[in-house]
C-alpha cells in the first residue's frame, strides 16, 4: 500500500511545518525521511489537518488500522496490551476469535514474551513500549508502518533486531516502512529509498545507490562508514562503497594481505 502526495501545500500557523507543492509517492519500500514531520504526514493522510491544495491519500481505500504511526514518545499512560487489543479488535470489527494466540504471535514477532500481554504500560520502559507498538501493528496487520525517530532510547541489539524485522516485513509481507530520523547511520544497511525535505521542499530524492552521493550530505550527517571509506580512498586506497561494517573489515584484511 502506497501513500501518494500530489501537489500538496501546507503551512502551520506557527510556520514550523511547511510543504510547498509536494508531489511524492511513498511506495512499498523502506524509506528514510528527514526534514518532514512524521506526525504531519499521518495527520494529513487522514485529514486531521487540511492542506491549501493538492491531496494526500492511500493508493487504495484504507482505514486507520492500515497505517500505524509509532512516536518516539510514550503515548500510553495506563492500561495494558490485552485491554488495548480487545478494544482494537472490537473497534475495527476484526472478530479474531483466538485473541491470546494472535497477541502471543505478535509479541513473538518483536521479540517480547507473553508476560507483556498483561504488564501495565506504566511499568514499561520507553524501549519496551516501542516494541509493544510494533506488536500492535503486527496484530492489526497494518500495511504501512511509520517510525518516528524509533531508534531513540533503544540499545544496539534492539535496533539490530528491529532492522531485521523491518526487512522481513517489507520483503516477505510487502509492508511499507517509512522511517523518519536524522540518523541515517542507524539504518544505512536497510534503507531502499531516501527523501530529504528542507523548508517545505524536497531537496534530495534517491535510493540506496546514492548513499555515497556527496549531495546527500549537504543536508544530513554523513554515516561513519561512508566517512571512513572516503578517507581511505583519499589516501591511495581503492575500496568499494560498503555499507556493511563486516564486509568492510573483510575488505581491509584483504587489502592488508595484498600490500
Amino acid at each position: 500500500m502506497e501513500i501518494v502526495l500530489e501537489e500538496v501545500s501546507y503551512n502551520s500557523s506557527n510556520n514550523e511545518e511547511l510543504l510547498n507543492n509536494i508531489t511524492y509517492t511513498f511506495n512499498n519500500s523502506i524509506t528514510f525521511v528527514n526534514g518532514l514531520s512524521a506526525k504531519l504526514l499521518y495527520e494529513l493522510l487522514f485529514q486531521k489537518k487540511k492542506t491549501k491544495n493538492g491531496f494526500v491519500a492511500l493508493d487504495k481505500k484504507g482505514v486507520y488500522k492500515d497505517v500505524i504511526y509509532i512516536s518516539n514518545h510514550n503515548e500510553y499512560n495506563k492500561g495494558n496490551l490485552y485491554d488495548e487489543i480487545v478494544y482494537l479488535n472490537k473497534y475495527y470489527k476484526l472478530n479474531y476469535k483466538r485473541l491470546d494466540k494472535r497477541i502471543k504471535d505478535s509479541l513473538k514477532m518483536v521479540n517480547l514474551d507473553f508476560t507483556y500481554i498483561y504488564k501495565s504500560f506504566s511499568e514499561m520502559s520507553d524501549s519496551e513500549l516501542k516494541l509493544v507498538y510494533l506488536a500492535i501493528a503486527m496484530f492489526l496487520n497494518s500495511k504501512i508502518i511509520i517510525l518516528d525517530y524509533f531508534e531513540k532510547g533503544l540499545s544496539f541489539n534492539e535496533i539490530n533486531y528491529i532492522k531485521k524485522l523491518v526487512v522481513k516485513l517489507n520483503k516477505m509481507y510487502n509492508k511499507n516502512i517509512i522511517i523518519f530520523s536524522n540518523d541515517l547511520d542507524a539504518y544505512l544497511n536497510i534503507v531502499k529509498n531516501i527523501v530529504i525535505f528542507k523548508n517545505g521542499n524536497i531537496v534530495f530524492e534517491g535510493t540506496n545507490k546514492d548513499l555515497y552521493n556527496k549531495d546527500l550530505y549537504k543536508y544530513i550527517d554523513k554515516p561513519n562508514i561512508v566517512s571512513f571509506i572516503n578517507y581511505l580512498n583519499d589516501n591511495n586506497h581503492d575500496f568499494d562503497h560498503y555499507i556493511d561494517i563486516k564486509e568492510l573489515l573483510k575488505a581491509i584484511y584483504r587489502d592488508v594481505e595484498n600490500k
